[in-house]
């Protein structure tokens, strides 16, 4: 016999996929702005110690929000067990 799923876990795995979609759209974005910089600066200027520091850090936290995107991906899924054992 199936439950009405629970209000609160339904909001929260809604809430969960959206800051998904959300965080896998500025892991692209990130990525994008790695890739111009990686193109576009001179390499003379990306040894320059604050433009390297920006350089690896961009890609640091491209990594980061990936990451955060794929444990709320996580998430979700627990949530979608949680509530179809309800």
């Amino acid at each position: 016999m199936s439950h009405p799923p629970e209000p609160r876990i339904e909001e929260a795995k809604t809430r969960t996929e959206e800051v998904q979609r959300e965080l896998e759209v500025a892991s692209a974005e990130l990525g994008l702005t790695h890739g111009a910089l990686e193109r576009e600066i001179p390499p003379g200027v990306k040894e320059k110690r604050d433009v390297a520091w920006a350089i690896r850090q961009n890609a640091a936290l491209e990594r980061k929000v990936q990451r955060a995107a794929e444990d709320l991906e996580q998430v979700a899924e627990l949530l979608e067990q949680v509530q179809a054992d309800a």
